[in-house]
């Protein structure tokens, strides 16, 4: 009976686990101000891609740079496989960071049960913040709203701190 429970479980597990899915991402800068742009988003693996994001309550050196330089790439190709790809902008018909105002999109193959979203808030002086989300993945796509967020790098503190929800958001849906 036990082997028979195991077994069930096991298949009930495997059964809702997240298979690779095709997807359409469409981001959309809700920011009014209009120098307020966002870095292109960045998709990736939550739970493979967090040792690279966060440790220790904050986040890594190799984040921190990603946040204050505005290139993710350096921090990307650490990430690997756990890694999706951007969602590139056309501000000001050059890219490719996504304008107050603009939506953006791409499409995307990715294997993971919950994503982590993640992209440079802004470029203004002294501007060290993320905007950042998360979404359990489901066949029928979904929204999510992504919320900004400074890291403290010029206040000295170790610690994120929600400035303003709600400054992006995010359509997924599953291409046929």
């Amino acid at each position: 009976m036990k082997t028979t429970l195991l077994a069930i479980g096991t298949l009930v597990a495997l059964g809702g686990a997240a298979s690779a899915q095709d997807f359409n991402f469409s981001i959309t800068n809700l920011r009014e101000e209009a120098d307020h742009y966002m870095a292109p988003l960045v998709i990736a693996d939550d739970a493979l891609s967090e040792p690279f994001l966060f440790a220790d309550g904050y986040i890594t050196d190799d984040f921190k740079g990603a946040i204050l330089d505005g290139d993710p790439r350096p921090l990307n190709a650490k990430i690997g496989a756990a890694y999706a790809g951007p969602i590139m902008g056309n501000r000001n018909g050059e890219g490719p960071h996504i304008a107050a105002g603009e939506t953006a999109a791409a499409d995307y193959f990715i294997d993971s049960p919950r994503l982590r979203f993640y992209a440079k808030g802004g470029y203004g002086e002294n501007e060290d913040t993320v905007i950042t989300g998360t979404w359990d993945v489901t066949a029928e796509g979904g929204e999510v709203m992504l919320d900004l967020y400074d890291i403290g790098n010029d206040e000295g503190r170790r610690e994120l701190v929600l400035v303003r929800e709600g400054v992006a958001r995010l359509v997924i849906k599953p291409n046929s």
